[in-house]
């Protein structure tokens, strides 16, 4: 994932997003405002989608392709990629980038089970899928 790319969006942008990775090959900023205001009924005007396609842009989570007639937007990242940036995202916010003091937090300073261990182990080797 590119450092530019930052993994965070508001709600609503959320909903543009989910969108597009549901639906690869790009979409038209029309299709967009169909479902939007047609199948999630926002009611929201073309200013309001453009302000968020274009933070949307800005952020890095979505691309779009001016060689056609009409402007097509895709998502830049998977929903994976885009997971794994929001979690090192809360790592370094507040955990001081460490997995050892995410854990801590998590388990509230217990000591994990030997099969979680072994989870975790698997995990960090990359494993398990």
């Amino acid at each position: 994932m590119e450092n530019n790319v930052r993994c965070e969006m508001s709600q609503s942008e959320s909903l543009i997003m989910d969108y597009l990775w549901k639906n690869d090959g790009g979409k038209g900023f029309s299709e967009i405002m169909e479902y939007l205001n047609g199948e999630l009924h926002k009611n929201w005007k073309k200013q309001t989608i453009n302000t968020f396609i274009r933070h949307l842009i800005d952020k890095g989570l979505i691309s779009a392709d001016t060689s056609q007639k009409s402007r097509r937007y895709s998502a830049a990242l998977t929903t994976a990629q885009y997971a794994r940036g929001r979690a090192n995202k809360i790592l370094a916010d507040y955990y001081d980038g460490s997995v050892e003091v995410f854990i801590s937090a998590l388990t509230g300073g217990k000591q994990l089970s030997k099969q979680a261990a072994d989870e975790l182990d698997e995990l960090m080797k990359g494993e398990i899928e």
